[in-house]
């Protein structure tokens, strides 16, 4: 039962994760990634169609966020065929998300905020430049919250009986208590041999297992803009000029210093206009002078930490506090307070103790500063010019690098040898340590066709075009390159054969006889008998393999052992006695964690089981083929 429950959570979750991916990313996604291919179709669900630039997309997104599973395409698509399922079994049902939801959905998102207050401006800014319409996108986010509507009704109908509760609580602190004896590979290995002729047998009914893999030397010619930083000339007073035509952006910026009494707001519907109220009260009995606001930021100031320095927060420019917080501290005049202050961190009073005003830098302060804004700005420039450089001689001379290298008065580097298929991690210290320069190394036109490959944007400060200087299909490997290969592979199968064969005679054995002592004459001593006491299903101090194996078997009758077997992801075999099993008793204080875990998978069940009914039934057709 705790196996299924874990497999229907964890397939429903599965869908829930992709189905919130393809949701994120078809909103916000390249959306033009497939130029004019709008008309082209990737599935349709009903007569209901997906086009295929949401699913390229979501496809792209995710593999430019490192995941590279080859089945990517198809899960995204199934994954959105799951989601219009949902959408339209919702729609059927009567579900649907109202203009208020889809509006707080839209004003919280953070991306559409402007200090962290929703803007309009924001919002049609970025739905401008993903290419988005505010109908398409709307239309998009009250599917999903229409969507979150119907599964959230599935999960709060789940009903877990107390009963069940108890019983799982039961099996979940079950322990149990018996014996081991296992039996080594390592013990049996010495017993077996291999020759020659069993080496060439082997060798010679699995040539394909022995080839070399299929490899590359590479060229590449390549730019990177930190290394023109260092290139660009200083001609006369050019950083005198940049400092004389912007002296307002070399300024120290005018510091208060300030001091404060900070009224948190606390729980509860009213908690806001009783923090209020006492602010109100505190502001006005220190103007009256019924208390000084040195003391009252001492003693009544709910900033501890303030408190002790009489409420003094030091010195501050602009930009180091909330925007409501500097306008209040801003609009001060020296030695007098404000009024309470609503903030981010509850309401404040707030007095101004000091100004120590803006001043104007020097030169000399600033003239190394200027001097790397200068040099990042003209690399920049002179980046981009040569990337589109680079990639319109390697375009035009194909067949070669050298023009390139030359024209750009840099070398052509050369690899050694990359096979195909090795894994790699970006290496500023190897060019073509790069997935995307691998990746670009064994495709079509490179490889194949001999030409030159387009620029590849290994990171925002580098770019490279190479082509393939040498290639080497894959070769059969001689069997004198690879015999001490084969006869370890032929040993550990012998091995684990023999330790097999000897584990499955002692396991009858030991089963007829239900004593471990009649096993002594086939496993030698019984030195090797463990004794496993109150072993849990959390256990970690043995193999989960050995705790799935405990758990797994009935319960032994009477007195009675009761005896098994499991072979080990190492080969070795242990042979398992089960003496008793001992229910677990039923904690009170994790109940509700336990029901809470439990409503969840039953939730998940009850949803899961839904889509695969409405999938079942649903007429389906995709067209994988057309995504890249």
């Amino acid at each position: 039962m705790l196996q299924s429950i874990n497999d229907r959570a964890s397939s429903w979750l599965a869908y829930v994760i992709i189905g919130l991916i393809v949701f994120s990313f078809a909103l916000f996604g390249i959306g033009s990634y497939l130029g004019g291919s709008d008309a082209l179709v990737a599935a349709t669900v009903n007569g209901e169609k997906i086009l295929a630039d949401r699913i390229q997309s979501t496809v792209v997104s995710l593999r430019q966020r490192g995941q590279n599973d080859p089945a990517i395409k198809q899960k995204v698509l199934e994954s959105a065929v799951n989601d219009v399922i949902l959408s339209q079994q919702a729609k059927e049902s009567g579900f649907r998300a109202s203009n208020q939801e889809v509006y707080d959905w839209i004003s919280s998102n953070p991306e559409f905020q402007k200090d962290g207050k929703f803007d309009p401006a924001t919002y049609e800014l970025l739905l401008a430049s993903s290419r988005r319409s505010k109908v398409d996108y709307e239309a998009n986010i009250r599917s999903m919250l229409t969507n979150q509507q119907m599964t959230r009704a599935i999960s709060e109908s789940a009903f877990l009986p107390v009963a069940e509760l108890q019983r799982f609580q039961k099996l979940q602190n079950q322990t149990r208590s018996g014996e081991t004896v296992t039996l080594r590979m390592s013990d049996f290995e010495s017993s077996v041999k291999i020759d020659d002729a069993e080496i060439k047998t082997y060798y010679d009914a699995n040539l394909a297992k022995f080839m070399t893999k299929e490899k590359v030397k590479l060229q590449a010619v390549a730019l990177n803009q930190a290394d023109l930083e260092g290139k660009v000339e200083l001609m006369g007073d050019t950083l005198q000029t940049i400092y004389d035509d912007n002296l307002d952006r070399y300024v120290e910026p005018e510091q208060r210093k300030l001091a404060h009494i900070l009224i948190k707001i606390g729980e509860g519907p009213d908690a806001e206009n009783k923090a209020k109220e006492k602010a109100l009260t505190l502001f006005d009995d220190i103007i009256a002078d019924e208390i000084t606001f040195e003391k009252a930021a001492t003693t009544i100031s709910e900033d501890k930490i303030a408190a002790k320095k009489s409420g003094e927060l030091g010195l501050i420019v602009r930009g180091d506090m909330g925007k409501a917080f500097e306008d209040a501290a801003f609009s001060l005049e020296k030695g007098k307070i404000s009024e309470p202050t609503l903030t981010d961190a509850g309401f404040e009073i707030i007095k101004l103790l000091d100004i120590v005003p803006s001043k104007q830098k020097s030169f000399d302060v600033v003239k190394t500063d200027i001097e790397k804004e200068y040099r990042v700005e003209q690399a920049e420039k002179t980046f981009a010019n040569n990337s589109e450089k680079l990639e319109t001689l390697a375009f035009e001379n194909d067949s070669s690098l050298e023009m390139a290298a030359d024209s750009l008065e840099t070398k052509v580097q050369e690899s050694d040898w990359i096979e195909r298929g090795m894994v790699v991690k970006p290496n500023p210290d190897n060019l073509f340590m790069s997935p995307k320069i691998l990746a670009t190394a064994f495709g079509e036109d490179v490889l194949n066709k001999g030409k030159n490959s387009e620029l590849i944007e290994i990171d925002s400060q580098t770019v490279a075009v190479i082509r393939v200087q040498e290639h080497q299909l894959p070769q059969q490997k001689s069997m004198a390159d690879v015999a001490d290969d084969i006869k370890a592979i032929l040993k550990t199968d012998k091995t684990r054969k023999l330790l097999i064969e000897k584990g499955e005679l002692a396991l009858k054995t030991v089963q007829k006889s239900g004593q471990w002592s009649s096993i002594s004459s086939t496993i030698g001593s019984l030195d090797k008998l463990e004794k496993l006491e109150s072993v849990r299903r959390t256990d970690r101090k043995i193999s989960a393999e050995l705790v799935d194996k405990f758990f797994s078997m009935g319960k032994p009758s009477g007195e009675k052992t009761l005896f098994s077997n499991v072979i080990l992801p190492s080969g070795d075999y242990v042979l398992v006695g089960l003496n008793t099993v001992k229910e677990g008793v039923v904690e009170k204080t994790e109940a509700d964690i336990m029901q809470t875990v439990l409503a969840s998978s039953y939730a998940s069940a009850e949803q899961n089981a839904l889509l695969k009914s409405l999938r079942n039934q649903a007429k389906v057709e995709l067209f994988p083929e057309i995504i890249e």
